[in-house]
């Protein structure tokens, strides 16, 4: 997520409130209901059961109190997500989905669309290996190496700025490849995962989650909204359109999951305790502008997500033993 989306006019968190429902009309609250309702100091029936006492904030402080990468938005995004996160994950779900790379301090990785970078550091600091995380967005880039910089993990676990369009990086050097909804704000992706395969040492790891297509997607005004709003320009694949660009290259696909009902209990899981955190002591005036920019994005998301428009899904493929297929040719 990158420079801060627009949209937000002279709106407040009081206006446009859709009607909600009880729990007569709808099994399954939506987002934007579930969050007028955590702000307004009750829960709808069917939702998730409102947290008693105070619930726990991530918090999030700096050595100096305003560096000038550190905007109301990234403070806010890591106090909903936890430091160094901009979105659903958390150290352990990097954990749980890394297992797949068996990784030692011998191998290389690479984190494409590093963001802050929270992945990349536990990574080398689970692991002891070298992860070089690449961030299309300066901003993120920067605060991203300054908090890399802050953990003594400037060498180790290094977030650099890179251009997704000319991405092209040695070839036969990378053990392992790993991005967390990333690869839907690439425009070019055929020319961007041969880059991938290219890089990739014989038998290299491709592991990736990204906002996908659902089987019945449908254009509509909800998600021409999402495409324009969204700080990053998407062009999101479905799970048939990786599996048909993946099986042109030499990477062969081990593993399809679709991760959405997870997510989606992620992030209401998220929010529901930062609203609950916030009430009693509310926010500044800077981080109540950011705040209403960031439902406003999570709304528009969660919108197809629960239409099924959207769909959260993670692939693992390898990369074929080159040297095999050329002493077989």
């Amino acid at each position: 997520m990158g420079a801060p989306h627009d949209g937000r006019g002279d709106e407040s968190l009081a206006v446009a409130k859709p009607q909600v429902k009880t729990a007569l009309d709808s099994a399954r609250p939506s987002f934007t209901e579930r969050f007028i309702a955590w702000w307004e100091g009750y829960e709808l029936a069917t939702g998730r059961p409102a947290p008693m006492g105070t619930a726990a904030i991530h918090d999030v402080r700096y050595a100096q109190a305003s560096e000038h990468w550190e905007t109301a938005r990234l403070r806010l995004a890591q106090q909903v997500w936890g430091e160094g996160f901009i979105g659903p994950g958390g150290e352990e779900q990097i954990l749980s989905m890394i297992k797949l790379f068996g990784l030692d301090p011998a191998m290389s990785v690479l984190d494409l669309g590093a963001s802050l970078g929270a992945a990349t550091r536990c990574m080398s600091d689970k692991f002891g290996v070298w992860v070089s995380g690449l961030e299309s967005d300066p901003q993120l880039t920067e605060a991203g190496m300054a908090l890399s910089t802050k953990a003594g993990m400037a060498k180790k676990a290094p977030i650099q700025l890179f251009d997704p369009g000319t991405f092209d990086l040695k070839p036969n050097s990378v053990d392992c490849v790993f991005s967390k909804e990333f690869l839907f704000t690439v425009a070019d992706k055929q020319k961007f995962l041969k880059a991938v395969e290219n890089l990739l040492k014989s038998r290299g790891q491709f592991l990736f989650t990204d906002y996908m297509l659902g089987e019945n997607h449908k254009a509509g005004p909800t998600f021409d909204k999402w495409l324009k709003h969204e700080p990053r320009t998407p062009h999101p694949w479905s799970v048939n359109d990786y599996r048909e660009a993946l099986s042109k290259l030499h990477l062969d696909i081990r593993v399809v999951d679709d991760n959405t009902d997870a997510f989606h209990k992620s992030v209401i899981a998220a929010w529901a305790d930062y609203i609950q955190a916030i009430r009693s002591r509310g926010v500044d005036d800077e981080t109540a502008a950011a705040l209403v920019d960031e439902v406003e994005l999570w709304t528009r998301r969660m919108q197809l997500i629960e239409n099924g428009d959207l769909r959260i899904c993670r692939i693992h493929a390898l990369k074929k033993d080159t040297k095999r297929l050329m002493s077989n040719w």
